[in-house]
């Protein structure tokens, strides 16, 4: 029906261009063939005709504003996306739009929940003689920068590739605690002493780690625009009615992360450095199912979305750490009267002449999160409830490394679960096309999981036609 429409427009468009010219031309020749013989009267009338049909000729039609031809076209562009229906997580970029969006977190970091769920500093607490425990109080801030282009090959068919960064400042804070009550120890000799608790942390930590076998790790890292896993993929949204749609994304991850030092690493227990991505190949992929409950108009929109996601990580090789160079005090070791105690204090020495590191399979992960979101007008709201659960890696290789980098509870199976609130605005009916969103995020329960506290993320997306 447009097809037709727009052929017979342009049809009257092109005769209306070649008509008036014509009927011009007509009027003035009868007006020089018909000689004297015509009245004054009739000759000053068909003079005038030709003069008013010559102006309309002559006169070119009124050009537009740039910012109106932008308009115009821009509003042409939307009513056909508006017919396409598009809602959820489920909607495609339509054929021959791009997307760039850029995602900016920022969160902060110094507890965890253990293998029961209670809330523990980041690396737990190091029992020592005398009934006192070293807190390594390791703890800082982090976040990351991820650009995103998209492209619409059909209108329910998308390409895209993410790019992601993360940065992080990370650093160990000792301090020696009371083993009964667990607050920070005090001076005898003078209780107004705040800093005491912390200088002894840092003498016990120079003292008894290399005791235990374990190297004295570094107390500071910062990292900036550090690479993570680079993912590429396809999402399609193969069905979609008025009120019910859904979506599948299908990914590949690049081994572009980069994989903390072994000698500075967290998961390892010999320094402050996180992995910035698994390191390795992953593939992986999304499916969501949208719900539209309610729609009234352009002004209310209200809807609910359900994502569950799934990505396997490849065996990799990583190496060991070299700067276990101690041998652990044996004398020390029975002064925990604990027998798993040795099993997480071994003998390490000769990691350091082992040629090849051991393997690792980061294996599964998965995740789950479900939105309800209210559209007003322009203005978006959503509330979000998620579950994250990651496997625990497989590792082979030297049996006392394993056992010492198991017994941390650092390289376990994770479970975290947090709530989500959001807002989005988009500037569309301002003629910019950019969405802006905001989301806040709280753990809210764990299980061997790092907790991420003052988590929030900022979006901007914009929205480019090139071959619409």
């Amino acid at each position: 029906m447009k097809t037709t429409f727009s052929k017979s427009l342009a049809a009257a468009m092109v005769a209306g261009l070649f008509l008036v010219p014509a009927m011009a031309s007509a009027q003035l020749s009868s007006v020089l063939t018909r000689g004297t013989g015509d009245s004054p009267e009739a000759v000053e009338a068909t003079a005038k005709v030709a003069d008013e049909a010559a102006d309309s000729v002559s006169k070119p039609a009124k050009k537009l504003s740039p910012w109106k031809r932008y308009t115009n076209w821009l509003d042409n562009i939307v009513a056909d996306v508006i017919d396409l229906d598009l809602y959820g997580t489920s909607a495609q970029l339509p054929r021959g739009f791009a997307s760039v969006k850029w995602d900016h977190t920022r969160l902060k970091a110094n507890r965890r929940y253990n293998d029961k769920h209670q809330i523990t500093p980041l690396l737990a607490p190091i029992a020592l003689p005398g009934n006192v425990k070293l807190d390594l109080g390791l703890g800082g801030e982090g976040g990351g920068h991820v650009f995103q282009a998209s492209y619409g090959i059909t209108d329910r068919f998308n390409w895209y590739f993410e790019l992601p960064y993360q940065y992080m400042h990370l650093a160990i804070r000792p301090k020696l605690l009371d083993g009964e009550t667990g607050k920070p120890v005090t001076n005898p000799n003078d209780p107004t002493d705040t800093d005491f608790a912390r200088r002894e942390g840092i003498r016990a930590l120079y003292k008894f780690l290399p005791l235990l076998g374990r190297p004295v790790p570094n107390m500071k890292y910062d990292a900036e625009w550090v690479m993570s896993d680079i993912n590429t993929g396809f999402s399609w949204n193969p069905w979609r009615t008025k009120h019910l749609s859904t979506h599948l994304t299908c990914r590949v991850f690049f081994p572009t992360g980069r994989v903390a030092n072994p000698n500075s690493s967290l998961t390892l227990g010999t320094g402050p450095e996180l992995d910035t991505g698994i390191g390795g190949w992953a593939a992986g992929f999304t499916n969501g199912w949208d719900l539209r409950i309610y729609k009234y108009s352009y002004w209310i929109d209200i809807q609910a979305s359900s994502e569950f996601s799934m990505a396997y990580g490849f065996k990799q090789k990583r190496k060991y750490p070299t700067n276990f160079e101690t041998v652990p005090n044996q004398a020390m070791l029975r002064a925990f009267n604990d027998p798993a105690v040795f099993l997480q204090f071994p003998d390490l020495r000769h990691l350091k002449g082992l040629k090849g590191g051991y393997d690792y399979t980061p294996g599964f992960s998965m995740s789950w999160m479900g939105q309800l979101k209210v559209q007003i007008a322009i203005l978006g709201l959503g509330f979000g409830y998620g579950v994250n659960h990651s496997q625990e890696p497989e590792m082979d290789g030297d049996y006392y490394f394993i056992q010492m980098a198991k017994g941390l509870q650092l390289t376990g199976q994770q479970t975290i679960q947090a709530i989500q609130l959001g807002a989005e605005i988009s500037l569309l009916p301002f003629y910019i096309p950019v969405d802006f969103s905001f989301n806040w995020r709280k753990v809210v329960d764990g299980y061997n999981a790092i907790i991420f506290d003052d988590y929030w993320n900022l979006i901007v997306k914009t929205y480019i036609p090139i071959f619409r």
